[in-house]
C-alpha cells in the first residue's frame, strides 16, 4: 500500500525523480502508455483541484508537479510532489490531513492509484519577500515535548530498590469506593453518640451507670 505521508522533502524518496525535463516520455515513445499518462497526470490535477475547493483553499496557493518515477523494483509509476507557494502557518499544521484528503480522494476515482502512485513529498516554493516567523528559543522545543508527555505511573512493587511504589490504578479505585462507606460509618457513630447523649440528659443528672427503673417487689397482704 502507498505510504500515505512520506515527508517534507527536498532530496531522494523511496523512488527516483528525475528533472523536470523528463516529466513525461519522448514522442517517439507516446502510445497506449503515454495515453494511460497523461490521464494519470490528469486525474491528479483534478483531485487536486476538487479537494482544494472542498477545504476553501486557495487554489492559487498550490502548483503540483507530476514526476516519472521508477521503484526498487525497477517498474515506473508518478510521484506526485505538491508545490506550496503561499506562506500561511496553517497549511503546514494541516499538511499531514490535507495529504490524506488528497490521496483518499484520488483512490475513490482509481482504487488502483497505489499501484502506480509511488510516492508524494512536498516542496515550499515562496515568492522572494515572504514573511515567515523566526526560529523560536531552543528550549522552546523541549517545553512543547514536556507538555506532550503522558504522566508517569509510579513504579509497582519488585521495581527498583530505591523507588517507593505507589497504590496501582485498582488500588485506589478501591480507596474511592471506600470512601463512601467510612462517611456512612461516621455518620451513624455521631447518631449513636447524639443519642446517648439524650438519654444521660433525660436521667436528671443521676448516675448515668444506674438503670432507669428499680426492682418491684410484690405487696405485703
Amino acid at each position: 500500500m502507498l505510504s500515505l505521508f512520506n515527508g517534507f522533502r527536498f532530496g531522494r524518496g523511496r523512488s527516483e525523480a528525475p528533472p523536470l525535463s523528463q516529466l513525461g516520455p519522448p514522442p517517439s515513445q507516446m502510445g497506449a502508455s503515454g495515453s494511460q499518462g497523461r490521464g494519470r497526470r490528469e486525474l491528479l490535477r483534478v483531485v487536486l483541484r476538487d479537494t482544494l475547493h472542498r477545504y476553501g483553499i486557495p487554489a492559487a496557493w498550490f502548483d503540483a508537479e507530476v514526476l516519472v518515477s521508477t521503484s526498487r523494483t525497477g517498474e515506473r509509476g508518478i510521484h506526485w510532489r505538491l508545490v506550496v507557494k503561499h506562506a500561511d502557518a496553517r497549511l503546514l499544521t494541516y499538511a499531514v490531513s490535507l495529504q490524506h484528503a488528497l490521496v483518499k480522494r484520488l483512490t475513490t476515482f482509481d482504487p488502483l492509484a497505489s499501484a502506480w502512485l509511488t510516492g508524494v513529498s512536498w516542496q515550499y516554493a515562496l515568492p522572494e519577500g515572504s514573511t515567515c516567523p523566526a526560529l523560536p528559543n531552543p528550549g522552546t522545543w523541549k517545553e512543547a515535548a514536556a507538555q506532550v508527555l503522558p504522566p508517569v505511573e509510579p513504579e509497582l512493587a519488585g521495581g527498583a530498590s530505591d523507588v517507593i511504589a505507589g497504590p496501582t490504578a485498582s488500588e485506589r479505585a478501591a480507596q474511592q469506593a471506600r470512601r463512601p462507606l467510612a462517611r456512612a460509618r461516621a455518620d451513624l457513630d455521631g447518631l449513636f453518640a447524639a443519642r446517648d447523649a439524650d438519654f444521660k440528659g433525660h436521667a436528671g443528672g443521676e448516675d448515668a451507670t444506674q438503670p432507669m427503673f428499680l426492682g418491684t417487689e410484690p405487696a405485703k397482704l
